[in-house]
């Protein structure tokens, strides 16, 4: 269109409003700027000067509706747009291609804290933000033994966010982002899950087992000194969280569990008896498999 765009620099100093396009196109008719296939049915969108992969939070200013949405795309470019939404972000805010929102961008950090402007009124899950990671355009030359539970990497939970507008209509949802079908790649964990049974942990363990034997949590913490672990995922099936926990400790030569949370299973190495042990293995969590981490307490 002839208009020159920089890349933003500095996320926490932006925010915009404007009007919002609709992405609709095919499933896998295109391919997004990350390198993955455009999916009309994920929280994504395209935007000019964001950076790519990120983070931010999208607000209808007619009816106060959010949701957190992963800018994996450049556009729109004309028409007066500032930002072109997937269908399914369209249609939980309620948007039209002339309805005006407000973009806040939401940092993740290093150590996986969260900031920036889209973080105000939003509830965080304690849970790992790690963003997807780029494409490999290296044909898997040097990729990492240890690869993350692809899809299901979970970080700021959409059913919480509350509108600052006391006129605006917050969204009302079931369960994860209201979505009446299993976790999609980039739906966080809720801080307020949904019922579910008494939690089961699998018993510490840093060989694989064929059938993993399930305890209760308190058989669990008796079976290994410590109350600090290191959480590095969450996903939605059981055999996958299972299968992870048992291949990173294999790696780096650690126990490890995995316990239920609604309808998500955590994925935990440790326990370690400080919380300097902890640290030390999300150093190498780091830089031995560019995993993203956090430690909580044994429960």
């Amino acid at each position: 269109d002839g208009k020159s765009y920089k890349i933003v620099q500095d996320p926490s100093r932006f925010s915009q409003a404007g009007l919002a396009a609709i992405y609709d196109a095919e499933p896998g008719s295109n391919l997004t700027a990350s390198g993955e296939a455009f999916d009309p049915t994920q929280l994504t969108a395209a935007h000019p000067t964001l950076p790519i992969p990120s983070y931010a939070r999208i607000t209808n200013l007619a009816n106060g509706r959010m949701i957190v949405v992963r800018i994996n795309d450049r556009g729109p470019y004309g028409n007066d747009r500032v930002i072109s939404l997937s269908r399914a972000a369209a249609d939980r805010l309620n948007t039209s291609n002339n309805t005006k929102v407000r973009i806040d961008p939401i940092i993740v950090a290093q150590d996986g804290s969260l900031s920036g402007p889209g973080m105000a009124c939003t509830t965080v899950a304690k849970q790992t933000y790690a963003l997807p990671a780029p494409p490999d355009l290296s044909g898997g030359a040097g990729a990492s033994s240890v690869s993350g539970p692809q899809g299901d990497i979970l970080p700021v939970s959409n059913s919480t966010l509350k509108s600052e507008d006391p006129t605006g209509a917050p969204v009302t949802s079931s369960g994860f982002l209201g979505a009446p079908t299993t976790l999609a790649p980039g739906v966080l964990e809720s801080s307020e899950p949904t019922p579910a049974p008494q939690p089961v942990v699998t018993a510490p363990s840093t060989t694989p087992a064929t059938s993993p034997a399930m305890v209760t949590p308190q058989a669990a913490s008796q079976s290994a000194s410590g109350n600090f672990m290191v959480q590095v995922g969450a996903v939605s099936d059981q055999a996958r969280a299972q299968q992870y926990q048992q291949q990173l400790g294999q790696k780096f030569g650690v126990p490890g569990r995995v316990t239920q949370n609604g309808a998500v299973w955590r994925i935990q190495l440790g326990p370690f008896a400080s919380k300097a042990e902890a640290s030390t293995l999300q150093q190498r969590l780091q830089t031995e498999a560019q995993l993203q981490s956090f430690i909580t307490t044994a429960q």
